[in-house]
């Protein structure tokens, strides 16, 4: 709690929250995770691992977590509490350009994409371009998940996915809403 504190008041427009996310909040995200074998789930902003810690737990071996974080304190922090997960992998990347590090990688779909970007915070433009390489790198059955503490960008993602179905975590400061994309 301490490091996020630090990292909201030195970065809050990265940060994009005022609290980390709680376990009501990560296990919303979670229960919309079929985990099973052989897949590849990437994160956008593992943050201080509220969630991350959530998706290893369930997280099969045979599975690999890919996570983006551009804060270099939540960077560390997470290498460092996450290190005896062998199918973890974490890096000082843009989710902007996301598609560059999957490509490093080997890897040509995703099955699901945990978000945890402030939408609100991030330029229209950069929006657009995020948007548009995210469902081209999603499998087929893959699904977008990501939370935010309001719905103003529900029609933007209404007009991207086929399928948008929301949640709400009252247990969160602030509550949150949970998009489930497809």
């Amino acid at each position: 709690m301490k490091l996020f504190a630090k990292e909201v008041a030195t970065s809050i427009k990265n940060v994009g929250a005022i609290a980390p996310s709680s376990k009501y909040l990560a296990n919303n995200i979670v229960k919309h995770i079929d985990f099973q074998e052989n897949q590849v789930v990437l994160e956008f902003g593992s943050g201080n691992g509220a969630i991350t810690k959530h998706i290893l737990k369930q997280l099969p071996a045979s599975s690999k977590l890919i996570s983006l974080e551009i804060n270099t304190p939540f960077l560390d922090h997470c290498k460092s509490k996450f290190s005896d997960y062998k199918n973890f992998e974490i890096y000082n990347h843009s989710a902007i350009e996301f598609d560059t590090l999957l490509k490093k990688l080997k890897v040509d779909k995703v099955d699901y994409l945990v978000s945890s970007l402030p939408l609100a915070m991030i330029p229209n433009d950069d929006l657009e371009i995020l948007f548009e390489k995210i469902p081209k790198y999603l499998a087929t059955d893959g699904r977008f998940l990501q939370y935010q503490y309001s719905l103003n960008k529900y029609k933007f993602l209404k007009n991207i996915f086929s399928e948008v179905k929301l949640g709400f975590t009252l247990t969160n400061l602030p509550p949150a809403f949970v998009y489930r994309c497809s």
